[in-house]
């Protein structure tokens, strides 16, 4: 081949940078090797007061598929090996990142803060249609009161006081003919509590108070009841004989008359007894039974329960 030819085929090829380390074409922070041919692998971090292996070339466009990675160390640069990562940020360039991130921050709280309001909005629109609902619906009627009244209770009291009572409250007192006012309640047709029109009538039944006795009038009573269970006696026979016992004509007149007797029935017991003793003609034993100080009433009922 002639001289001419090789000189035409190198002025036809590029003439290429020698080989040393030059501004990376993707990334001007950082320098990578250039082997002579193409971009090797290998970069470091630029520093600008070294000078790089070969001088400093001309820019030049990094070849298709040319690969980064690794690292070597040359002409002072420090060296960075394995496969380049994330160039490193400048303060300023943190504080904006921070500020995004806070104003992205303020967006998600407003958005979220606006969602909880509208549902605030709606709960408050609730009750406004509620009210409209309840002013549209009929007004219930009131209920009917009941002015009737409730009747005392009155067992126990006496009659003049339950009157007393019913009387305050609106009732009528009734009870059978022959209670006295001093007489105590036992019943009440109406009971406690219960309502009832003004004007009712409460029927009550009562019985009459214990007496109160003295020691004297209790022990008459019970002689003359052991008396009468011993024998028949008429009062004035029972009489005598309690006062033949140290009781005084009172207290044996009290004693006689609150034993429970029926006269009629002790005569009939006394002319029994003396039939059992003695034979008598019906004279004979009304004599004897008028001795006793039975009456002629109490005789006559005494012969005719005897057979005379």
């Amino acid at each position: 081949m002639s001289d001419n030819n090789i000189n035409a085929d190198s002025a036809a090829q590029p003439q290429l940078p020698p080989r040393g380390w030059y501004p990376d074409p993707g990334d001007a922070t950082v320098r990578r090797f250039w082997d002579g041919a193409r971009w090797t692998e290998h970069t470091a971090v630029s520093n600008p007061g070294a000078a790089a292996e070969g001088g400093n070339g001309p820019v030049m466009a990094a070849p298709v598929g040319a690969a980064a990675g690794g690292a070597a160390s040359a002409g002072g640069a420090a060296v960075a090996t394995g496969k380049r990562g994330l160039a490193a940020l400048k303060w300023w360039q943190w504080v904006l990142i921070a500020f995004g991130a806070l104003v992205l921050l303020s967006v998600i709280v407003t958005a979220v803060n606006g969602g909880r309001g509208v549902g605030a909005d709606a709960s408050a629109d609730r009750p406004a249609a509620v009210e409209e609902a309840e002013e549209a619906a009929p007004a219930a009627e009131p209920e009917p009161v009941d002015d009737r009244e409730e009747v005392p209770g009155l067992v126990g009291a006496t009659v003049a006081d339950a009157r007393a009572a019913l009387e305050a409250a609106g009732f009528v007192l009734a009870v059978p003919a022959g209670t006295g006012d001093d007489w105590l309640v036992l019943t009440q047709t109406l009971s406690e509590g219960r309502k009832a029109d003004a004007g009712t009538e409460v029927f009550v039944t009562a019985e009459a108070p214990k007496p109160v006795y003295t020691l004297a009038q209790q022990n008459a009573i019970g002689k003359a009841q052991s008396y009468l269970r011993f024998s028949g006696f008429s009062r004035t026979g029972l009489i005598d004989q309690l006062e033949y016992e140290g009781y005084s004509t009172e207290e044996a007149t009290f004693g006689a008359d609150n034993a429970g007797a029926d006269w009629n029935a002790e005569a009939a017991e006394k002319a029994a007894s003396y039939l059992e003793f003695s034979s008598f003609s019906r004279q004979g034993l009304y004599d004897q039974m008028a001795y006793e100080g039975f009456t002629d009433a109490e005789i006559q009922f005494a012969l005719a329960a005897v057979g005379y």
